[in-house]
Protein backbone atom coordinates (compact mmCIF):
# COMPACT_ATOMS: atom_id res chain seq x y z
CA UNK A 1 0.00 0.00 0.00
CA UNK A 2 2.81 2.61 0.81
CA UNK A 3 4.75 1.61 -2.50
CA UNK A 4 0.85 2.33 -4.16
CA UNK A 5 0.36 5.81 -2.40
CA UNK A 6 4.37 7.03 -3.31
CA UNK A 7 3.79 6.18 -7.08
CA UNK A 8 0.39 8.13 -6.65
CA UNK A 9 2.12 11.34 -5.32
CA UNK A 10 5.14 11.03 -7.69
CA UNK A 11 2.23 11.29 -10.69
CA UNK A 12 0.60 13.89 -9.12
CA UNK A 13 4.11 15.57 -9.31
CA UNK A 14 4.31 15.03 -12.54
CA UNK A 15 1.10 16.53 -13.53
CA UNK A 16 1.32 19.61 -11.58
CA UNK A 17 4.89 20.41 -13.07
CA UNK A 18 3.27 19.79 -16.66
CA UNK A 19 0.68 22.63 -15.68
CA UNK A 20 3.11 24.77 -14.07
CA UNK A 21 4.58 25.05 -17.35
CA UNK A 22 1.50 24.95 -19.28
CA UNK A 23 0.35 28.32 -17.38
CA UNK A 24 4.14 29.98 -17.96
CA UNK A 25 2.83 29.81 -21.67
CA UNK A 26 -0.82 30.95 -21.36
CA UNK A 27 0.36 33.48 -19.56
CA UNK A 28 2.64 34.97 -21.47
CA UNK A 29 5.67 34.26 -18.23
CA UNK A 30 8.13 32.26 -21.26
CA UNK A 31 7.17 33.00 -24.75
CA UNK A 32 8.17 30.52 -28.23
CA UNK A 33 11.61 31.75 -28.23
CA UNK A 34 12.32 30.76 -24.95
CA UNK A 35 10.50 27.23 -25.32
CA UNK A 36 12.60 26.61 -28.77
CA UNK A 37 16.15 27.68 -26.21
CA UNK A 38 15.07 25.48 -23.68
CA UNK A 39 14.58 21.94 -25.25
CA UNK A 40 18.26 23.01 -26.45
CA UNK A 41 19.51 23.37 -22.65
CA UNK A 42 17.38 20.31 -21.99
CA UNK A 43 19.04 18.10 -25.01
CA UNK A 44 22.85 19.22 -24.98
CA UNK A 45 23.24 20.29 -21.08
CA UNK A 46 20.96 18.61 -18.89
CA UNK A 47 19.92 15.54 -20.29
CA UNK A 48 23.85 14.41 -20.83
CA UNK A 49 24.76 15.52 -17.61
CA UNK A 50 21.99 13.40 -15.66
CA UNK A 51 23.09 10.25 -18.45
CA UNK A 52 26.76 10.69 -16.93
CA UNK A 53 25.85 10.84 -13.22
CA UNK A 54 23.81 7.88 -13.16
CA UNK A 55 26.33 5.82 -14.75
CA UNK A 56 28.67 6.85 -11.90
CA UNK A 57 28.30 3.32 -10.49
CA UNK A 58 30.89 0.42 -9.40
CA UNK A 59 31.47 -1.47 -12.26
CA UNK A 60 29.92 -5.09 -12.02
CA UNK A 61 29.56 -7.26 -15.38
CA UNK A 62 25.99 -8.04 -14.15
CA UNK A 63 25.16 -4.54 -14.57
CA UNK A 64 26.80 -3.72 -18.01
CA UNK A 65 25.12 -7.49 -19.37
CA UNK A 66 21.54 -5.92 -18.18
CA UNK A 67 22.20 -2.37 -19.99
CA UNK A 68 22.87 -4.33 -22.87
CA UNK A 69 19.99 -6.49 -22.84
CA UNK A 70 17.69 -3.24 -22.36
CA UNK A 71 19.48 -1.53 -25.56
CA UNK A 72 18.56 -4.71 -27.80
CA UNK A 73 15.06 -4.58 -26.38
CA UNK A 74 14.57 -1.30 -27.54
CA UNK A 75 15.99 -1.81 -30.77
CA UNK A 76 13.86 -4.69 -30.81
CA UNK A 77 10.47 -2.79 -30.01
CA UNK A 78 11.32 -0.09 -32.44
CA UNK A 79 10.59 -2.27 -35.29
CA UNK A 80 8.03 -4.17 -33.92
CA UNK A 81 6.70 -0.22 -33.67
CA UNK A 82 7.35 0.10 -36.93
CA UNK A 83 5.78 -2.99 -38.34
CA UNK A 84 2.54 -2.01 -35.85
CA UNK A 85 2.63 1.53 -37.36
CA UNK A 86 2.61 -0.20 -41.63
CA UNK A 87 0.15 -2.40 -39.94
CA UNK A 88 -2.25 0.04 -38.96
CA UNK A 89 -1.90 2.58 -41.23
CA UNK A 90 -3.19 0.54 -44.13
CA UNK A 91 -5.78 -1.29 -41.65
CA UNK A 92 -6.53 2.67 -41.08
CA UNK A 93 -5.62 4.13 -45.02
CA UNK A 94 -3.68 6.90 -43.72
CA UNK A 95 -2.68 9.04 -46.49
CA UNK A 96 0.73 8.63 -48.22
CA UNK A 97 2.05 12.51 -46.89
CA UNK A 98 0.95 11.56 -43.54
CA UNK A 99 2.09 7.92 -42.84
CA UNK A 100 5.69 9.13 -42.29
CA UNK A 101 4.53 10.66 -39.31
CA UNK A 102 2.00 7.87 -38.17
CA UNK A 103 4.83 4.84 -38.53
CA UNK A 104 7.27 7.30 -36.46
CA UNK A 105 5.07 7.72 -33.62
CA UNK A 106 3.80 4.14 -33.21
CA UNK A 107 7.97 3.23 -33.17
CA UNK A 108 9.54 6.09 -31.05
CA UNK A 109 8.31 7.09 -28.03
CA UNK A 110 9.01 10.62 -25.47
CA UNK A 111 11.74 8.45 -23.63
CA UNK A 112 14.35 11.68 -23.19
CA UNK A 113 11.96 14.10 -22.05
CA UNK A 114 9.13 12.22 -20.64
CA UNK A 115 10.58 8.68 -19.74
CA UNK A 116 13.53 9.07 -18.38
CA UNK A 117 12.37 11.76 -15.39
CA UNK A 118 9.57 9.58 -14.86
CA UNK A 119 11.21 6.40 -14.88
CA UNK A 120 14.06 7.81 -12.59
CA UNK A 121 11.44 9.34 -10.06
CA UNK A 122 9.11 6.08 -9.85
CA UNK A 123 11.90 3.27 -9.26
CA UNK A 124 14.95 4.95 -8.41
CA UNK A 125 17.76 2.96 -8.29
CA UNK A 126 19.56 1.49 -11.23
CA UNK A 127 16.80 2.03 -13.59
CA UNK A 128 18.68 5.60 -14.20
CA UNK A 129 21.48 3.43 -15.46
CA UNK A 130 19.02 1.69 -18.33
CA UNK A 131 17.88 4.47 -19.09
CA UNK A 132 21.09 5.62 -20.82
CA UNK A 133 20.69 2.72 -22.66
CA UNK A 134 17.23 3.32 -24.06
CA UNK A 135 17.86 6.66 -24.74
CA UNK A 136 21.09 5.31 -26.89
CA UNK A 137 18.95 2.89 -28.70
CA UNK A 138 16.89 5.39 -29.28
CA UNK A 139 18.81 7.52 -31.16
CA UNK A 140 20.29 5.30 -33.17
CA UNK A 141 17.06 4.38 -34.69
CA UNK A 142 15.66 7.63 -35.32
CA UNK A 143 18.41 8.87 -36.39
CA UNK A 144 18.47 6.07 -39.28
CA UNK A 145 15.28 4.50 -39.83
CA UNK A 146 13.11 7.13 -38.48
CA UNK A 147 14.74 10.03 -40.73
CA UNK A 148 14.45 7.93 -43.60
CA UNK A 149 10.49 6.91 -43.19
CA UNK A 150 9.55 10.74 -42.39
CA UNK A 151 11.33 11.36 -45.46
CA UNK A 152 10.02 8.78 -47.54
CA UNK A 153 6.73 9.85 -47.15
CA UNK A 154 7.49 13.31 -47.10
CA UNK A 155 7.01 15.88 -50.09
CA UNK A 156 10.21 15.05 -51.52
CA UNK A 157 12.05 18.55 -51.39
CA UNK A 158 13.97 17.80 -48.75
CA UNK A 159 16.36 14.72 -49.59
CA UNK A 160 17.30 12.68 -46.87
CA UNK A 161 20.43 12.53 -45.49
CA UNK A 162 21.61 10.15 -42.64
CA UNK A 163 24.92 11.17 -41.15
CA UNK A 164 27.01 9.30 -39.07
CA UNK A 165 29.20 12.38 -37.74
CA UNK A 166 25.87 13.61 -36.60
CA UNK A 167 24.54 10.51 -34.77
CA UNK A 168 28.28 10.31 -33.23
CA UNK A 169 28.67 13.75 -32.09
CA UNK A 170 25.00 14.33 -30.10
CA UNK A 171 25.58 15.49 -26.75
CA UNK A 172 23.50 12.79 -25.36
CA UNK A 173 25.53 10.14 -27.51
CA UNK A 174 28.59 11.69 -26.26
CA UNK A 175 27.60 11.40 -22.83
CA UNK A 176 26.87 7.82 -23.17
CA UNK A 177 29.92 7.29 -24.16
CA UNK A 178 32.35 8.84 -21.80
CA UNK A 179 29.52 7.40 -18.68
CA UNK A 180 30.11 3.79 -20.39
CA UNK A 181 34.09 4.78 -20.32
CA UNK A 182 33.57 5.65 -16.79
CA UNK A 183 31.54 3.38 -15.61
CA UNK A 184 33.76 0.33 -17.10
CA UNK A 185 37.13 1.53 -15.76
CA UNK A 186 35.42 2.41 -12.49
CA UNK A 187 36.29 5.53 -12.59
CA UNK A 188 35.02 8.35 -10.57
CA UNK A 189 34.96 12.31 -11.39
CA UNK A 190 36.13 14.75 -8.64
CA UNK A 191 34.09 15.48 -6.33
CA UNK A 192 33.84 19.06 -7.81
CA UNK A 193 32.70 17.93 -11.42
CA UNK A 194 31.07 15.19 -10.21
CA UNK A 195 28.93 16.74 -7.97
CA UNK A 196 27.96 19.96 -10.61
CA UNK A 197 27.44 16.86 -12.92
CA UNK A 198 25.16 15.45 -10.45
CA UNK A 199 23.25 18.66 -9.76
CA UNK A 200 22.75 19.84 -13.39
CA UNK A 201 21.60 16.41 -14.33
CA UNK A 202 19.01 16.15 -11.07
CA UNK A 203 17.25 19.38 -12.70
CA UNK A 204 16.06 16.74 -15.04
CA UNK A 205 12.53 15.86 -13.98
CA UNK A 206 11.03 19.09 -13.03
CA UNK A 207 12.39 20.60 -16.30
CA UNK A 208 11.53 18.30 -19.04
CA UNK A 209 7.71 17.96 -17.21
CA UNK A 210 7.66 21.91 -17.61
CA UNK A 211 9.06 21.99 -21.00
CA UNK A 212 6.51 19.17 -22.17
CA UNK A 213 3.52 21.47 -19.77
CA UNK A 214 4.93 24.70 -22.16
CA UNK A 215 4.95 23.09 -25.40
CA UNK A 216 1.09 21.59 -24.54
CA UNK A 217 0.53 25.27 -23.67
CA UNK A 218 1.46 27.07 -26.88
CA UNK A 219 -0.97 25.00 -29.28
CA UNK A 220 -4.21 26.15 -30.04
CA UNK A 221 -6.71 23.80 -28.03
CA UNK A 222 -9.43 23.79 -30.45
CA UNK A 223 -7.27 22.57 -33.34
CA UNK A 224 -5.79 19.40 -31.26
CA UNK A 225 -8.83 18.45 -30.07
CA UNK A 226 -11.16 18.01 -33.20
CA UNK A 227 -8.44 15.55 -34.95
CA UNK A 228 -9.99 12.00 -34.26
CA UNK A 229 -6.88 10.57 -36.17
CA UNK A 230 -4.58 11.78 -32.56
CA UNK A 231 -6.63 9.88 -30.59
CA UNK A 232 -6.43 6.65 -32.97
CA UNK A 233 -2.57 7.10 -33.19
CA UNK A 234 -2.83 7.77 -29.51
CA UNK A 235 -4.28 4.38 -28.30
CA UNK A 236 -1.51 2.97 -30.17
CA UNK A 237 0.80 3.93 -29.05
CA UNK A 238 -0.20 4.42 -25.49
CA UNK A 239 -1.62 1.55 -25.28
CA UNK A 240 -1.44 -1.18 -27.78
CA UNK A 241 2.67 -0.81 -28.48
CA UNK A 242 3.21 -1.41 -24.89
CA UNK A 243 1.06 -3.83 -23.73
CA UNK A 244 1.96 -6.11 -26.89
CA UNK A 245 5.57 -5.37 -25.76
CA UNK A 246 4.90 -6.34 -22.37
CA UNK A 247 3.00 -9.44 -23.28
CA UNK A 248 5.79 -10.65 -26.30
CA UNK A 249 8.36 -10.07 -23.24
CA UNK A 250 7.60 -10.83 -20.13
CA UNK A 251 8.16 -14.88 -20.60
CA UNK A 252 12.15 -13.91 -21.70
CA UNK A 253 12.83 -11.02 -19.51
CA UNK A 254 12.92 -12.13 -15.65
CA UNK A 255 14.69 -9.01 -14.42
CA UNK A 256 11.68 -6.93 -13.36
CA UNK A 257 13.57 -3.64 -13.80
CA UNK A 258 14.92 -4.22 -16.70
CA UNK A 259 11.56 -5.40 -18.18
CA UNK A 260 9.57 -2.02 -16.14
CA UNK A 261 12.36 0.40 -17.59
CA UNK A 262 11.55 -1.14 -21.50
CA UNK A 263 7.54 -1.33 -20.84
CA UNK A 264 7.32 2.38 -19.02
CA UNK A 265 9.17 4.09 -21.52
CA UNK A 266 7.56 2.32 -24.19
CA UNK A 267 4.38 3.96 -22.60
CA UNK A 268 5.24 7.37 -23.12
CA UNK A 269 3.77 9.65 -25.83
CA UNK A 270 4.95 10.24 -29.12
CA UNK A 271 8.31 12.05 -29.00
CA UNK A 272 8.25 15.68 -29.78
CA UNK A 273 11.34 15.10 -32.30
CA UNK A 274 8.76 13.88 -34.64
CA UNK A 275 7.63 17.43 -35.12
CA UNK A 276 10.91 18.71 -35.89
CA UNK A 277 11.84 15.72 -38.60
CA UNK A 278 8.17 16.34 -40.19
CA UNK A 279 9.12 20.05 -40.70
CA UNK A 280 13.16 18.84 -41.75
CA UNK A 281 11.88 16.40 -44.22
CA UNK A 282 8.71 18.24 -45.94
CA UNK A 283 5.66 15.97 -43.88
CA UNK A 284 3.01 18.05 -42.40
CA UNK A 285 4.56 19.70 -39.16
CA UNK A 286 0.81 20.53 -37.90
CA UNK A 287 -0.12 16.79 -37.96
CA UNK A 288 2.58 15.72 -35.73
CA UNK A 289 2.05 18.27 -33.67
CA UNK A 290 -1.27 17.14 -32.89
CA UNK A 291 -0.24 13.46 -32.34
CA UNK A 292 2.11 15.16 -30.01
CA UNK A 293 -0.45 16.60 -27.79
CA UNK A 294 -2.98 14.23 -27.59
CA UNK A 295 -0.53 11.54 -26.86
CA UNK A 296 0.91 13.62 -24.03
CA UNK A 297 -2.21 15.06 -22.62
CA UNK A 298 -4.05 11.66 -22.78
CA UNK A 299 -0.48 10.07 -21.42
CA UNK A 300 -1.17 11.59 -17.74
CA UNK A 301 -4.40 8.59 -17.84
CA UNK A 302 -2.25 6.23 -19.09
CA UNK A 303 0.79 5.81 -18.27
CA UNK A 304 0.19 4.78 -14.12
CA UNK A 305 -0.86 1.34 -15.81
CA UNK A 306 2.11 0.54 -16.96
CA UNK A 307 3.76 1.62 -13.59
CA UNK A 308 1.20 -0.49 -11.25
CA UNK A 309 2.24 -3.42 -13.38
CA UNK A 310 6.18 -3.13 -11.78
CA UNK A 311 5.39 -1.93 -8.41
Amino acid sequence: MGVFVTAINKLIIIFLLVLIGCFAKKKDIIDDCFIDKFSGFLTKIVVPCFIISSMQLSYTPELLQKGIVVFITCMIMHIWGMLVGFGTGKLFRVPHMNLGIWVFSCMFANIGFMGVPVISMIFGGNSVFYCAFASAAFNLASYTLGIWIIGKYGDGSHPVQISLRQLVTLPVNIAIIIGIILFIGNIQLPEAIGGTVKMVGDMIAPLAMIYIGAVLGRMPLREMIYDRWAYVISFIRLIVVPLTAYLMLRPFITDQLVLGVVIVGLSTPIGAYCAILAAQYGADERTASRYIFISTALSILTMPFFFFLFI
